[in-house]
């Protein structure tokens, strides 16, 4: 009667995080988007204004994810320790900053600066927030609000690249080229952001002033029953050391490295490729490339059910295995037609890996370890977002068609199937484990 009990005013807390926080992170996930990749509608523009190349474009864009990476795993042991009201609005306001002040770039060195320091302030963002939803949300629940969290960037690409479009229009006016509106516009907001944040995010349930005493307990007990019992005897070095020791979390993050060098290495050009077309007008340019991201949206929402599935029979004994998403992540890229809607097709399927890739992950982490392990998937995947940009760049660079640069993406996402094979071994190798020694999955090491 108890736990049916604790059950109800679960949800009950559950619910209110929904409304309450879940659109705080979402939002904070959608402005993450665009000013990222907000450069992308500038580039053609960036080769006009300040002569820089494609190559060197690809390099700017790429250089951005090397320092993402080099300090994504401090960054979220930063979070851990300091908390998440402090750090990551320190984060959003701190990229919001360099976003704006890009506009003042001046040539390709400059440009390189820029995009390294925006990589700098933005570093642990991603990884902090799916370390945040740890806190708030019981294992079976998270891979939903994970998939929730992965529609941001499709919203932000649906209805910030036909904004962006327009506000490339505003060239010239009070002298301002249109890509220095474009930053202006899109990053003041964002600092304003990281302030409200500041104000509005609590650290944990425990400071959560919208939740009872009851619903506090009920959410804390939830998120711990399943692991926390590892930061107990996890230092922070050991957590490190276990989580880089991980075949099964090594497997995911390179299949993740992969899905990465696609979506980025499309996103940073997709403009362009939209301009092979001979499409002209900046509005039309910056709305085409909504339509791949508005299947990739589904394809986050489709697998819900598919992530929830996965990450319970990650605590059985059987051997959870993501087939639909991972199996298809080739055949996408079969008959690589230089057209909107095959790219479309290929963002669904690479997009529909990550919220089964992540509910593997996290259903077999927790704490400190959740923290290390989260960040060093995102770190190694990203690094994609490094290659992908520059594939782009010196392909088109060679041939002066940005979209030669699919066909070395195509081996790429054959060379993933192979990881994805190796994942399933891993997999299947520790529910036999777990099955010999009548052990549950979340006590056996990563």
């Amino acid at each position: 009667m108890t736990a049916v009990l604790s059950e109800v005013v679960y949800k009950a807390g559950a619910r209110k995080v929904w409304f309450r926080l879940m659109p705080i992170i979402a939002f904070a996930y959608i402005l993450n988007y665009l000013d990222r990749t907000n450069i992308a509608l500038a580039k053609t523009h960036l080769m006009a204004d300040l002569g820089i190349s494609a190559a060197a474009f690809g390099l700017g864009a790429g250089v951005f994810f090397i320092a993402y990476c080099l300090l994504e795993l401090p960054s979220n042991l930063m979070l851990h320790r300091f908390g998440a009201r402090r750090w990551l609005s320190r984060i959003v306001v701190t990229w919001g900053l360099v976003s704006t002040l890009t506009m003042f770039v001046q040539n390709e060195w400059s440009f390189y600066a820029m995009r390294f320091l925006l990589g700098v302030a933005e570093a642990g963002f991603y990884p902090g927030l799916l370390f945040y939803i740890t806190l708030w949300f019981a294992g079976r629940d998270r891979a939903v609000a994970v998939g929730f969290l992965l529609i941001a960037p499709q919203l932000a690409t649906i209805f910030g690249s036909p904004l962006g479009g327009w506000i490339m229009t505003l060239d010239g006016t009070l002298g301002l080229a249109g890509w220095q509106w474009l930053l202006l516009i899109e990053g003041l907001p964002t600092i304003l952001f990281g302030i409200y944040m500041w104000f509005n995010l609590p650290d944990g349930p425990r400071d959560a002033k919208f939740l009872n005493e009851d619903e506090k307990n009920a959410i804390i007990a939830s998120t711990t029953v399943a692991g926390t019992a590892d930061a107990g005897h996890h230092s922070t070095w050991t957590a490190v050391k276990s989580v880089f020791s991980s075949g099964i979390l090594l497997s995911i993050a390179g299949i993740y490295f992969v899905t990465q060098l696609c979506v980025y290495g499309i996103t940073f050009f997709m403009p362009s490729i939209v301009e092979s077309f001979g499409v002209k007008n900046p509005v039309m340019i910056g709305a085409s490339p909504a339509s791949p991201p508005s299947v990739q949206s589904s394809a986050s929402c489709s697998t819900h059910d598919c992530s929830a599935s996965t990450a319970a029979r990650s605590r059985s004994s059987r051997s959870p295995w993501p087939e639909p998403p991972l199996a298809t992540l080739v055949a996408s890229f079969a008959a690589p037609t230089l057209s909107v809607t095959s790219l479309a097709v290929m963002q669904f399927f690479v997009t529909g890996t990550a919220p089964v890739m992540w509910a593997l992950a996290m259903s077999r982490i927790n704490g400190v370890q959740a923290a290390a392990g989260l960040a060093m998937i995102n770190s190694i995947g990203l690094l994609g977002g490094f290659f992908g940009p520059n594939i782009f760049g010196i392909a088109d660079s060679i041939t002066g068609n940005p979209a030669s640069a699919i066909i070395l993406l195509t081996v790429a996402c054959v060379i993933a199937l192979g990881i994805v094979a190796l994942l399933r071994f891993l997999l299947a190798r520790h529910a036999r484990e777990a099955e010999a020694l009548k052990t549950p999955f979340a006590d056996l090491q990563v």
